[in-house]
């Protein structure tokens, strides 16, 4: 598979990867174990740690003196990185929490809660604007849990790209309500594209196109220690880097 033609590319085992991983992993125990923390992260019946900007990592990706680096470095563009997701899915993913709907909560489980990133629901109606403008999707797996992995739809990053381009056309990218051509265009990709899973174990990587649907598989697995997975989305500065092919 290749990030152009597929959406998404995973990496082979790098020593580099899993001594990064191995240190995020011990920081992410201490960061998921912070009652605060911990609290003001849990969602879906206290089966998933959020985890947004919850590592504590460098300006560069480093942690506990451990440099980022990977084979993705030469596939992406130069943009700083942030504070990386702890990602952490517990057994019984997904349960369903007292405010979710029953559409919403059924299709997590149907449909992994398939989405792209960084276009967000605003307001009573929850209309879709772009908010977020991601370069890409890193994915570094902290531990071997094969359950609840993260799943995408192999060319949907065309299908969802080219159809947001022709809705924002030449307006301004952040004040167009792009609801109805993000259905549309998902309704394309649940017909048209066959998801896959993407399984990795620490030391290994993947990259995800910044248009591709994709998301998180119900957990499958018998009880055990939760899935952690570190994400880095590091943003354009000008949104119209982030609309281009």
């Amino acid at each position: 598979m290749s990030l152009a033609r597929d959406g998404y590319e995973l990496f082979d085992f790098d020593p580099r990867v899993v001594a990064w991983a191995n240190a995020a992993h011990r920081a992410g125990i201490q960061v998921a174990k912070d009652p605060v923390i911990r609290a003001q992260n849990l969602r879906h019946g206290e089966t998933w740690f959020v985890g947004v900007d919850a590592l504590p990592n460098g300006p560069e990706g480093d942690i506990g003196g451990v440099p980022l680096r990977g084979p993705w470095q030469y596939h992406v563009p130069q943009v700083p990185l942030h504070a990386g997701q702890l990602s952490i899915i517990y057994p019984g993913y997904p349960r369903r929490d007292p405010d979710q709907s029953e559409a919403n909560h059924r299709y997590r489980i149907t449909r992994a809660a398939a989405h792209v990133d960084g276009l967000l629901p605003e307001g009573p109606g929850r209309r879709r604007f772009a908010r977020e403008f991601h370069a890409y999707i890193l994915g570094l797996p902290l531990n071997a849990q094969p359950a609840s992995p993260t799943v995408v739809w192999p060319g949907s990053h065309v299908i969802m790209q080219t159809a947001l381009v022709k809705a924002i056309g030449t307006r301004p990218i952040r004040d167009v309500d792009v609801t109805e051509a993000y259905h549309a265009a998902r309704s394309t990709v649940f017909d048209t594209c066959e998801p896959v899973a993407i399984h990795a174990n620490p030391g290994q990587s993947f990259l995800i196109h910044r248009f591709a649907l994709h998301g998180t598989a119900p957990w499958d697995g018998p009880m055990g220690e939760g899935r952690m997975i570190a994400f880095f989305r590091p943003e354009f500065s000008d949104p119209r880097d982030w609309l281009a092919a």
